[in-house]
């Protein structure tokens, strides 16, 4: 039997994408209407809602394209506190973030904060 490939785009998959070129706050109905990729263009911040109920396991991403390019959290990710606020995500890198209801937490090796 032959094998068939089937073209993936996760983007196809999971929703479409917000670019941001300046500073915004990701809202929870950005999240839950679909829109789980979002772009950081230039020297942007990215705010993700508070982690709720509602976002439980959600997984967001975001790219960016600047070596300014960051994702902030007010309570800070993971339960980590005031110092683990920003997550610098960089130019042309693409960070996952995971919601648990309680605290937001990004899933990379990559990440630094600052």
């Amino acid at each position: 039997m032959k094998g068939t490939r089937y073209k993936y785009s996760a983007v196809n998959k999971r929703g479409t994408t917000l670019t941001k070129t300046s500073a915004y706050s990701i809202t929870e109905a950005d999240i839950l209407r679909g829109g789980q990729f979002f772009v950081a263009s230039g020297a942007t911040t990215l705010t993700l809602p508070a982690a709720s109920a509602n976002l439980k396991g959600a997984s967001i991403y975001i790219t960016g394209d600047n070596a300014s390019s960051k994702a902030y959290v007010a309570a800070g990710f993971g339960g980590g506190g005031a110092s683990y606020s920003y997550v610098d995500i960089g130019a042309y890198n693409t960070v996952e973030f995971w919601c648990d209801g309680s605290y937001w937490y990004a899933l990379s090796n990559a990440v630094t904060s600052s």
